[in-house]
């Protein structure tokens, strides 16, 4: 055996030899470099949220993939004739939004309907149903939404307060959360409500009556609200894409190019396909069947169809396979599940739309069918709930790669915040729902309670448990800019900086953070943080440009920047006019 290693030959010398050959070989015989990018975007900061490599100068872009981060020069290094640049005056580039909760759909169809968004007296109300009947005198219905309860201190709002405004078409409004609705007579008259009228089960809503004559007052909570919804007009279909057309433009003029959407089914799905198939489809979708309000009613062919939806689509265009229950309601209408009573209704603790055994026995069944779980749960004995429902799950059906999710977690007990990261259940919340206004501080803190608030939307705390925060909207709640959420996910201030240092100041985030949960959390929530949700080789080309840089300003002034460019899959879809 020959030990001198000068003469002896090693494999890896051989296979170093062997590469170096055939580059010279392919250098000889001409072979062509890689076709140059089709975009690069200079002149700025580029945050990657890559832990490894958080920051970059520049990005280029080919196809519909990142093909380089780094430096300018290593950057422009890749360009060619035809190479499209995009310089970004010193503002910031960021993976594109990602928004971990909307009900699309709804919130398209609702651009073209009454907004009250900002509303906050009845007079401001009514001069918005006023002119919008003037302006729509063909439609049959009149549809809104937006309204808050802090505009009706102590009550729901009556139907006379719309019918001294529009008495001949039926209107409907939802509340800002949608889990209320307003009406006139002629709705109600149009859904045969009146005062013989049964109650639907506490568990599913309630006719708000007049506490003196039984008549409805126009007010229906919950599963109430689907008396009307039944007789609704239906939106054709050609309104439906136009609706999602006008709201995919929205969401991109935002920086936002993927949503998870909380509220849909098999129609809703086989739209977004059709936008796909044309072409038109600009934001990824990734959307949950809604589940029914009881165990008799998950059918095998519920579920089939369900299955038959997530074979078909599991692209990073369109996917389905996650299934969306609701555990219970929401605290300005004391229908969130509580562990104690209500401080401003000592007589109720809200109810939950199931009971533990059904909801076990539910989330069971959909998990043991590999589906992805998400859970509507408020109220800190609905987060509970959930939570023991999930674990019960797990348990039964060891292994398998879950991403299961709340959704909205506004109170919770101190007990059940570490069960996030030590059960792996993402924490999908909404930074804006937060915001320090009439209707948080004078409603729902108040129904809460002083004990409960110090817990409320406890999002750092989740997080330092090591749960994973995945932020979004709840669009059409409020609105789906997400800069605005950024900024409320750091001061948890109102525009004019109040409260001083911040309503419940210990549960905010740091900047870093919440793009994070903008981001690469609301890909992993939908199984795709391997193709994006950051900016790097070989990912999606999903990037939205920001200006000035956020990093840069005062938090105070996030909600002033502007997104000057959208890029989704590779192609722009959006540009600032001015540029």
């Amino acid at each position: 055996m020959d030990r001198n290693p000068a003469t002896r030959s090693s494999p890896v010398s051989v296979g170093m030899l062997a590469a170096l050959t055939a580059l010279s070989l392919a250098a000889c015989a001409g072979a062509p470099p890689p076709p140059p990018a089709d975009l690069v975007i200079t002149g700025g900061r580029v945050y990657t949220v890559e832990p490894d490599r958080p920051w970059a100068e520049a990005v280029a872009v080919r196809g519909d993939r990142i093909i380089r981060v780094g430096t300018e020069p290593e950057v422009r290094a890749l360009s060619g004739p035809n190479t499209r640049e995009y310089n970004v005056a010193g503002g910031l580039v960021l993976p594109g939004f990602n928004d971990s909760h909307t009900h699309f759909l709804d919130g398209s169809l609702a651009l073209e309907q009454v907004d009250l968004t900002g509303a906050t007296t009845l007079p401001q109300i009514q001069e918005r149903v006023r002119s919008y009947a003037k302006g729509h005198p063909d439609e049959p219905w009149i549809l809104g939404s937006g309204w808050l309860y802090s505009t009706f201190p102590g009550r729901f709002p009556h139907r006379r307060d719309l019918d001294v405004v529009e008495s001949r078409r039926p209107v409907f409004l939802y509340s800002y959360d949608g889990h209320s609705a307003w009406c006139n007579s002629p709705a109600l008259k149009a859904a045969g409500i009146g005062a013989r009228t049964p109650q639907p089960p506490k568990s599913q809503g309630e006719i708000v009556e007049d506490p003196k004559t039984g008549e409805p007052t126009g007010a229906l909570k919950e599963g109430a609200m689907g008396l009307v919804e039944s007789v609704l007009p239906k939106p054709s279909h050609d309104r439906r894409i136009a609706a999602l057309e006008k709201g995919m433009r929205l969401a991109n003029s935002l920086g936002v190019t993927s949503v998870q959407n909380c509220s849909g089914g098999q129609d809703e799905i086989d739209l977004y396909a059709e936008l796909e198939r044309e072409g038109r489809l600009t934001v990824r979708t990734s959307t949950a069947f809604v589940m029914p309000d009881s165990p008799a009613l998950l059918t095998g062919a519920l579920m089939a169809q369900m299955e038959s939806a997530r074979r078909e689509h599991h692209d990073h265009l369109v996917r389905a396979g996650a299934a969306k229950f609701f555990a219970d309601g929401v605290i300005e209408s004391n229908t969130a599940a509580m562990l104690a009573p209500y401080t401003n209704d000592p007589s109720t603790k809200g109810v939950p739309h199931y009971d533990a055994r059904q909801l076990d026995a539910m989330v069971g069944k959909v998990d043991a069918a590999g589906f992805q779980i998400y859970i509507h749960a408020i109220g800190d004995a609905a987060v509970r709930m959930s939570l023991d429902a999930l674990e019960k799950a797990a348990r039964q059906r060891p292994g398998g790669l879950r991403r299961n999710r709340l959704e909205h977690i506004e109170t919770i007990d101190a007990a059940d915040i570490p069960r996030f990261g030590a059960l792996r259940i993402i924490a999908s919340m909404q930074p804006y729902h937060a915001y320090p206004e009439p209707n948080l501080l004078t409603v729902w803190a108040v129904n809460v309670g002083p004990d409960r608030v110090p817990r409320s939307f406890a999002w750092n705390s989740i997080a330092r448990a090591g749960g994973r925060l995945a932020f979004g909207s709840d669009w059409p709640v409020v609105t789906i800019d997400p800069l605005i959420g950024l900024r409320n996910a750091v001061l948890r201030q109102d525009i004019e900086g109040n409260p001083k240092g911040g309503w419940v100041p210990a549960e905010r985030v740091s900047l870093e953070q919440a793009i994070a949960a903008y981001t690469i959390n609301g890909a992993f929530g939908s199984f795709e943080e391997d193709v994006k949700g950051s900016i790097k080789e070989g990912k999606l080309a999903d990037l939205t440009v920001v200006s000035p840089d956020l990093f840069a300003v005062p938090p105070a002034k996030i909600h002033e920047a502007k997104v000057t460019l959208t890029i989704f899959n590779g192609r722009e879809v959006y540009r600032t006019p001015a540029r």
